[in-house]
């Protein structure tokens, strides 16, 4: 078996893509991206963050490609890793990552989870859309700006090569008098006190050529392993622990530390108002800050992390450790429920219920959109099935993907699923067929099943989107991210009687009041769920420019579920001609989907 998984790595086509140059560029005015400002010879980054200090420009180089485990498992490995090597910067520091791909056959980007790429919408890494896919044996170099202070992560863009192995954390942190709840917490550790919570599949989902729908994980690891993670504290002291669910299927994870309360003061990146709980739960792609004090008897405290959704059944655990204890005696003993006797009254919080560390101004008028969230069951005749990549020499025929034959039912927004352009959409708006694309509220005019979904935003102007899970045909939650912006989660509603949900049904409820909403102070957070037979409104104001995505990762392997938000932007020829160019190139849908 690992002779013929290793085979399938071997036969591919090289490609030589050229590779974008920082000093070929002025993504911004700010000259610092043109400039070397690491004046020592100590070049890392990972340092204390200081005030008066000129940012650093903080290189590193990315290898993905094929490996096996320590378990003898074939992984996606980040220079030999997973998860790969954390960054660690400081507060407008630049960023740079040369991204080699060494996966045969198969095209790779890079996205960076809730990095909001002000003045470098570029290098967001979505395939035709921000830029062309690295294709096997090239090279392309990411640089943006750490422009706001956070817990993020990144990715690879493909739901099955991050679900391989292809992630790891990404922190930036700040001086620490500008932590908005510094004196919570004494000692704020992110190189060893951050859980990178991933999932660990029975087989290489990259490798696999049928569908991957029904392939669940079998395992929970923190920081790459089950049960061998620790964090060390002093008795008597408070840590800032920062969580992240870096699972790329729909796997929420509740988090427990037995007989220690945890006080949330930051979700994706952004502060809140302190609420504290026994467990936290997270999302797919949700971060979570959190602080715990030291403050029982002198031992050793699990860690728990449980699986819901995808991952029912499934747990992992790493130590607590107070400094002088020796936590051999641990690893003989499994945790149960009567060695924590907060276990049968767990309170536990998600972060969109939790209220912004800041009020936000009220606003005068608001562009509301309806995105209607269902399966539909598509019936198609063989004769239908399209097996080539859009095709410019035949632009009237349907085109229907082949996946749509062997599946029984088909989550959509608004009755479409998301066709990626043939060509880059924020690049080159002018090469994408205008037949592929439908507008959002508009997308009945459109024939196809699949089709380039946009919405158009203008600067500055408010826009609502209200997210409505509507359940007919199925009884899941979904969860959603917003890349380039944080969104106001304004309100998060399910149906009282559990019963399905339409457009007519929600501005019913909305005229009868029955849906409220938080204007003064909802958490910003660019992941969010929307819940079964239930519907979650956010809000966002546009004041940067790009073509911004946002995406249900963890509703299908086969056939994306994503809109554009698509918000005017004018990028200079100097940057369009030193980005690498697609030439002719099309990728497979099955790639990108």
């Amino acid at each position: 078996m690992r002779l013929l998984i290793l085979s399938l790595f071997i036969i591919a086509n090289v490609s030589n893509n050229s590779k974008a140059s920082l000093e070929s560029f002025l993504p911004s005015n700010d000259n610092i991206f043109l400039t070397d400002t690491t004046k020592s010879s100590d070049k890392s980054c990972n340092r204390p963050c200081k005030f008066n200090v000129k940012p650093r420009r903080c290189h590193y180089d990315f290898e993905i490609s094929p490996a096996f485990g320590e378990d003898e498992r074939p992984a996606l490995t980040v220079n030999g890793q997973t998860p790969g090597p954390s960054i660690h910067v400081c507060l407008h520091d630049i960023i740079v990552v040369k991204v080699k791909n060494k996966i045969p056959s198969q095209d790779i980007t890079m996205h960076w989870h809730g990095i909001e790429q002000k003045g470098t919408p570029y290098m967001d890494g979505v395939p035709m859309i921000t830029q062309c896919p690295i294709s096997y044996g090239s090279v392309y170099e990411y640089a943006f700006a750490a422009s706001a202070p956070g817990t993020f992560f990144y990715h690879s863009d493909s739901v099955l090569h991050q679900s391989d192995g292809v992630y790891g954390a990404l922190i930036v942190e700040q001086p620490q008098p500008l932590e908005p709840h510094a004196a919570l917490y004494d000692y704020d550790r992110s190189d060893e006190h951050t859980l990178l919570i991933g999932a660990r599949f029975p087989e290489l989902l990259t490798a696999k050529l049928e569908d991957t729908n029904q392939i669940r994980p079998d395992g929970i690891l923190i920081n790459g392993h089950e049960v061998s993670t620790k964090i060390f504290v002093i008795p008597g002291y408070g840590y800032r622990l920062r969580l992240v669910n870096a699972i790329a299927l729909e796997c929420p994870l509740v988090i427990h530390v037995y007989r220690h309360v945890m006080t949330v003061i930051a979700t994706d990146g952004k502060s809140v108002q302190p609420a504290t709980a026994t467990a936290v739960k997270l999302y797919p792609g949700e971060r979570m800050d959190v602080v715990i004090r030291a403050d029982q008897q002198t031992g050793g405290y699990w860690i728990d992390v449980t699986g819901e959704g995808d991952c029912e059944g499934l747990k992992a655990q790493a130590m607590l450790l107070y400094s002088g204890f020796n936590y051999t005696s641990m690893l003989t003993e499994e945790p149960n429920a009567d060695t924590d006797s907060g276990l049968e009254t767990r309170d536990t919080i998600s972060s969109q219920h939790l209220q912004s560390h800041r009020d936000v101004p009220s606003v005068s008028s608001v562009k509301s959109i309806y995105l209607g969230i269902d399966k539909t069951y598509p019936k198609f005749k063989d004769s239908d099935i399209d097996f080539r990549y859009i095709s410019d020499a035949v632009p009237k025929k349907p085109f229907i993907p082949a996946v749509l034959s062997s599946l029984d039912n088909v989550l959509q927004i608004n009755g479409k699923n998301f066709l990626y352009p043939n060509a880059p959409y924020l690049l080159k708006p002018r090469d994408v067929r205008p037949d592929t694309v439908c507008l959002v509220g508009e997308e009945k005019s459109n024939k196809q099943p699949q089709c380039l979904m946009v919405l158009n935003a203008k600067l500055n102007e408010v826009v609502e989107l209200v997210l409505a899970n509507e359940g007919l045909r199925h009884n899941d939650s979904y969860t959603f991210h917003m890349h380039g912006y944080g969104l106001q989660v304004v309100t998060t509603w399910r149906s009282p009687d559990n019963k399905p949900i339409n457009r007519a049904e929600v501005q019913r409820l909305e005229r009868d009041g029955k849906i409220t909403r938080n204007l003064k102070n909802p958490p910003v957070k660019d992941t969010f769920m929307v819940p079964n037979k239930g519907l979650t409104v956010v809000r966002f104001t546009p004041t940067v420019g790009g073509s911004w995505l946002l995406e249900c990762r963890s509703c299908s392997f086969s056939l994306p579920v994503a809109i554009i938000i698509s918000v005017p932007l004018s990028i200079p020829k100097l940057v369009l001609d030193s980005l690498p160019s697609c030439g002719n190139y099309r990728p497979a849908d099955v790639l990108l989907n």
